[in-house]
């Protein structure tokens, strides 16, 4: 995609700006597995290469030819507005109101995406990152290395952890199948980030992740009789992991939290189930009272602490995106952000297959990190989910038949 510029920049500095831009979007995305000041200095560095070489003049056509730029703006747009009428105390505002800059992201990534080159270099620092992580998580596992004793065998959080590898292990599932590269490579890959997300770091996102992308995976690349086949393989895995692997305690826990929550009198409150149960009963209540507009941007924890006297534990976000920002900007918000979802859908579409079939796989990422978690609102996950949705849909246009860089 080729955007205009009314400001004349010579061709030679801005071409060196914008390979500048491409291998600053590749730290950037690296920056994110491993280190918070490398990734907001290296999203500093973006802003201003963006600035220097003049592709904000050339905002209008990104917004005109992605949709889920458009959409991410007006989300962010609509927090704006909902400084201006919350009860949260200004500095609180404005605090939440940061937290969800990464949308500005979107827009700006795309237009630095626009050549294939640039994409290939995020793409690799995606593979490197990736591969790097599960061989740490590894290494922590046999105790080569030593644990965070809050992170268990992972750099990251287990659900932090268990979103990127189990993105990872979709990922390799699709190279695998590609005709060229290393098919038997992409195959062992895919096993070993399966196996670290089941019984090494055993985050119940990541394993609900890895299983709903590789029924989507089969419905994406495989025929009606292998898709049956490869589902049927993947319910008596989860039976076998259920019924006889220790590493399925977790899942357990979460059921009988469920079932214990359900009770007439809801017991094991203290759960990371029951927690979730209670934040989401509260929150509704909260939607119920302004549900057009919401208490404004920010307003979530003092809000949630005046409906909710008498609990032991207090929130600062209900562990779920829907009812954050239904709690906080009421339909005024939410409008916006299934737009921002439905839009990564339908554009999809037009992807080339490769990016097609993998923004599909981060859209299912994303909903289902948003039901149990605010992926948005947290600064790794959702600094994650804008980089890769941008170069996703950076080849939106371009007439490619295949996009992804050949790690």
């Amino acid at each position: 995609m080729q955007i205009s510029s009314n400001i004349n920049l010579p061709m030679r500095v801005q071409e060196r700006l914008l390979n500048m831009g491409g291998m600053t979007v590749a730290l950037f995305l690296a920056g994110i597995y491993f280190s918070t000041a490398i990734a907001l200095v290296a999203s500093i560095v973006v802003g201003l290469i963006w600035l220097l070489s003049a592709r904000f003049v050339g905002l209008t056509t990104v917004l005109k030819r992605y949709p889920v730029a458009v959409w991410s703006l007006l989300l962010f747009g609509c927090l704006i507005v909902g400084l201006a009428y919350g009860t949260a105390p200004h500095d609180e505002a404005i605090a939440s109101l940061k937290k969800y800059r990464e949308l500005l992201f979107i827009p700006i990534l795309l237009s630095l995406l626009n050549k294939p080159r640039y994409r290939d270099f995020a793409w690799r620092a995606f593979m490197i990152a990736s591969l790097v992580s599960l061989g740490i998580s590894f290494l922590m596992s046999l105790d080569v290395l030593e644990t965070p004793s809050y992170h268990g065998p992972s750099l990251k959080s287990r659900i932090t952890h268990g979103i990127f590898i189990g993105f990872f292990a979709f990922y390799c599932l699709h190279r695998a199948m590609d005709e060229e590269g290393s098919p038997r490579l992409y195959l062992l890959l895919f096993l070993l980030a399966v196996f670290n997300v089941f019984f090494v770091v055993e985050g119940r996102t990541g394993q609900l992740m890895v299983l709903l992308l590789i029924v989507l995976f089969a419905v994406q690349r495989l025929s009606l009789k292998a898709c049956l086949w490869a589902c049927l393989a993947l319910v008596i895995f989860f039976g076998l992991f259920l019924g006889f692997s220790n590493k399925a305690k977790r899942v357990f826990e979460g059921i009988e939290n469920t079932q214990a929550y359900m009770q007439e009198k809801p017991e094991q409150a203290d759960s990371s189930m029951g927690q979730r149960y209670t934040f989401w009963k509260y929150s509704a209540k909260l939607i119920a009272e302004k549900p057009l507009f919401g208490h404004g941007t920010g307003s979530f924890a003092e809000e949630y602490a005046r409906v909710a006297q008498g609990e032991k534990l207090l929130a600062q976000h209900p562990h779920n995106e829907f009812l954050f920002i239904g709690v906080q900007l009421g339909l005024f918000g939410l409008i916006p952000y299934f737009g921002f979802l439905g839009s990564q859908f339908y554009e999809s579409r037009k992807l080339p297959n490769r990016e097609k079939w993998l923004a599909q796989g981060l859209l299912i990422s994303l909903l289902i990190t948003s039901l149990f978690n605010t992926p948005i609102y947290d600064h790794t996950e959702g600094h994650w989910f804008v980089v890769m949705i941008a170069l996703c849909f950076a080849a939106l246009e371009s007439g490619e038949k295949a996009g992804i860089a050949h790690a």
